[in-house]
């Protein structure tokens, strides 16, 4: 999806295809096996994936991911108040989104791939 301004339902139809394309060009990769897919889909594919997204990238974006997610507080797992205290006090709040909007879309993808049995 190429638009930087986007649905609830346009989110989650995205998050369901890159779990979907993830695990389908995974596997590819892998000559099919399972177990190699899921280790890379996790080790490098999944991560890179949503750091390049450009619901990632652009702050307007970052905005409807942490609305739409069903995981909008999945960063709390890896930043406590304080370092998200001393981020926005340094960068100010625009430095968080992205912070946001990666962990959130990462567990909304993850999420679909365990919905795919993908685990």
């Amino acid at each position: 999806m190429s638009n930087l301004e986007f649905t609830s339902i346009e989110y989650h139809r995205e998050i369901s295809e890159l779990a979907d394309n993830l695990y389908t060009e995974a596997l590819e990769q892998n000559n099919n096996d399972h177990e190699s897919a899921i280790a890379a889909i996790y080790d490098h594919h999944l991560p890179e994936l949503v750091d390049g997204h450009q619901w990632v990238i652009y702050t307007y974006s970052n905005e409807l991911v942490e609305r739409f997610s069903d995981n909008a507080e999945a960063f709390k797992e890896f930043y406590d108040n304080e370092s998200i205290g001393a981020l926005v006090t340094d960068q100010g709040l625009d430095a968080v989104k992205p912070i946001i909007a990666y962990f959130a879309m990462y567990q909304d993808i993850s999420d679909r791939l365990n919905d795919l049995g993908v685990n």
